[in-house]
């Protein structure tokens, strides 16, 4: 059975109402969703506690400098219960978030990553 590419979940498990087949499942939905955040260079799943009806996730973040680390732990925490919540149907918890390291342009330019702020 291959994996959807637009959700990561395997074949035939997305959509409200399914489950994910275990917590690296969770994980990878909640990683990508955290990596769509502006600011976010790099998203590491610490915990994933799954149960019959609902979730909680710790991520670890390393933001880049010009973004607003209470900002981005807050849309980070939003985005990613909602997409965990709409892809497995169950409930999230809490969405604990720990920014481990802030990146500055032209200093930390070798960072694996997305793309350093935008000018503004």
């Amino acid at each position: 059975m291959g994996t959807n590419p637009s959700t990561g979940l395997a074949a035939g498990t997305t959509g409200s109402g399914r489950r994910p087949g275990d917590a690296g499942d969770v994980a990878r939905i909640a990683v990508q969703a955290a990596s769509l955040v502006p600011g976010v260079s790099v998203v590491r799943p610490a915990a994933v506690r799954l149960d019959d009806r609902s979730v909680g996730l710790d991520l670890h973040l390393i933001t880049w400098y010009g973004h607003s680390v209470p900002t981005i732990a807050e849309t980070v925490r939003a985005v990613v219960a909602e997409r965990v919540a709409a892809q497995t149907g169950l409930s999230v918890a809490v969405v604990t978030v720990t920014v481990d390291d802030l990146l500055v342009p032209g200093v930390d330019s070798s960072a694996v990553g997305t793309a350093a702020p935008e000018d503004g």
